[in-house]
């Protein structure tokens, strides 16, 4: 059994997708950390907004699945999400290796609110977010878990 437990993929999926599925994937994978989730990146030309720099759109993808992932994990459920709140602190330099973080902060009754980041190894935060997350209906959950991809040592959020 690997040290690390990880999180399913959706092969279609823009983040964590695979190329031979989605071209355009980021090809992610996201790690369970004591806190929440988190997964390595570094932008190629493809993700290219003005020359040099990440596309900001891209930025909020990674964003929103890594915070997303990080309720999943925290409540042991599926989510969709309600509202994403993402801020530019500094524009990221295409190549550069980042880690982009989330953990949940707070369960209320109807959502629950995660955030997170995308730093480098130095500490320097490039973007923050912060978003609300809604609880995915039982039968949508279950149809989302059959066609996501585990591999052995993934953690699996829906118990039979």
């Amino acid at each position: 059994m690997s040290e690390h437990v990880f999180l399913p993929t959706f092969e279609g999926c823009l983040v964590c997708g695979q190329p031979h599925k989605n071209p355009s994937s980021l090809n992610r994978r996201f790690r369970v950390t004591d806190d929440g989730v988190e997964t390595p990146f570094t932008a190629d030309y493809r993700q290219t907004g003005y020359e040099g720099i990440v596309h900001g759109g891209v930025i909020c993808s990674l964003l929103d699945e890594t915070i997303g992932w990080a309720v999943a994990v925290d409540r042991k459920k599926y989510f969709v999400t309600g509202e994403l709140n993402v801020r530019f602190l500094r524009p990221l330099p295409i190549g550069l290796d980042v880690v982009v973080r989330g953990r949940c902060v707070q369960h209320k009754s109807r959502y629950s609110i995660a955030e997170g980041e995308i730093s480098d190894a130095d500490g320097t935060v490039y973007a923050k977010a912060s978003g609300k997350f809604f609880l995915m209906r039982d039968e949508d959950a279950k149809q989302v878990d059959s066609y996501l991809t585990y591999q052995d040592d993934d953690l699996h959020l829906l118990s039979d």
